[in-house]
């Protein structure tokens, strides 16, 4: 079981493989969408964009005011979304999907799909084991192949980060993690480079500074500090699991998961503080402000914040509260929250923030 997480509970709908990939069936319109449970948010210039079960995707041109569902190519769960300008975006999902919009949202095409991630790690674990280098790691690797085609395209990717227009990394249940460097015509498995022997499940990827930061199930904790080509393991501070990791405004990086459980580090991830969130309820997603400070959720429908040097949070005060899944802020400063329940406009008051990273 993936975790506690929303996230983890919501399967979609059942898919069919055929011999050239998934049998993949776009979103149905509803009037409900809007409604409907939404795990991300994100913003691309003035326009907000949101994802979440049945492949829904809703965009908001009045700063989170009204919504409306636009067409999406798949019709399974879709958990995160990020854009890296006013038109660049991906978002990740069931399946092993991975979609892409150039238009900021308004459509969207699909770069991947579970089936073709499966194939990707069967032929390159074939490839590594005829290469010289450690034989048994190399059958391992082929096993855990062969098994995610065996398994079909039931695998979760949870979270994704782009560079730039072409360098992207995104990163998933059982360890999946793969990186394009062509905007994501094409994808390559970067398994080999991840010291997870086990598979556990992935489910943060973060930048801080020039770092680059993975956390995941019991207290996988992972740092590259040359854009995703090699990983280092860390020493975690905590032995469960990190669903979230967020970049401060000072470089300092916070991750945050189980119980309540957040940490800071200001020294790349050498050394990490215990954050005192108030209370033991696992946290869902996080936010960076302009001022460097960072807003946390949590599953009982609390905002958190930590003001950069803080180490205890502040609750700010929330009028609609619910099972909060992610935070973006509004080009007129409003925070707009993605919930169980549909979007949350305005729903707690601050000082200009930066969107989210």
């Amino acid at each position: 079981m993936l975790s506690v997480s929303i996230v983890t509970v919501l399967a979609g709908p059942a898919v069919a493989a055929t011999g050239d990939g998934l049998a993949l069936q776009p979103s149905i319109t509803s009037a409900m969408a809007v409604q409907s449970v939404m795990l991300s948010v994100a913003r691309a210039g003035q326009r907000l964009v949101a994802v979440g079960e049945r492949g829904f995707i809703i965009v908001s041109d009045d700063n989170g005011s009204t919504w409306r569902q636009v067409s999406s190519p798949v019709s399974m769960t879709l958990v995160k979304v990020r854009f890296i300008d006013d038109r660049q975006g991906w978002a990740v999902g069931h399946a092993g999907v991975i979609l892409h919009s150039q238009d900021g949202g308004l459509s969207w095409n699909k770069q991947l799909d579970g089936i073709q991630a499966a194939e990707i790690e069967l032929q390159e674990a074939r490839q590594a084991l005829e290469n010289p280098g450690d034989a048994e790691q190399a059958r391992e690797r082929l096993s855990q192949a062969q098994q995610l085609m065996d398994d079909g395209p039931d695998k979760p990717l949870l979270d994704l980060l782009f560079l730039d227009a072409r360098n992207g990394l995104v990163v998933g249940a059982y360890g999946l993690a793969f990186a394009t460097h062509d905007g994501g015509l094409s994808w390559q498995s970067i398994r080999s480079r991840i010291d997870n022997p086990n598979g556990l499940h992935l489910y943060s990827i973060e930048r801080a500074g020039a770092d680059l930061f993975v956390a995941g199930e019991q207290g996988t904790l992972l740092r590259s500090s040359d854009e995703g080509q090699t990983f280092e393991s860390l020493a975690s501070p905590y032995e469960g699991t990190t669903f979230g990791l967020q970049a401060t405004g000072s470089g300092s990086i916070v991750a945050f998961g189980l119980r309540g459980k957040a940490f800071e580090s200001r020294d790349r991830g050498e050394t990490w503080q215990r954050l005192d969130t108030l209370q033991p309820v696992t946290l869902t997603s996080g936010l960076r402000l302009d001022d460097g400070s960072v807003l946390l959720t949590d599953e009982s429908g609390r905002v958190l914040r930590f003001t950069d040097g803080a180490s205890t949070a502040s609750v700010v005060p929330v009028t609609q509260p619910g099972y909060f899944t992610g935070m973006a802020q509004a080009a007129n400063g409003d925070l707009i929250i993605s919930s169980a329940r549909g979007m949350l406009s305005s729903a707690v008051a601050v000082e200009s923030s930066e969107h989210d990273q």
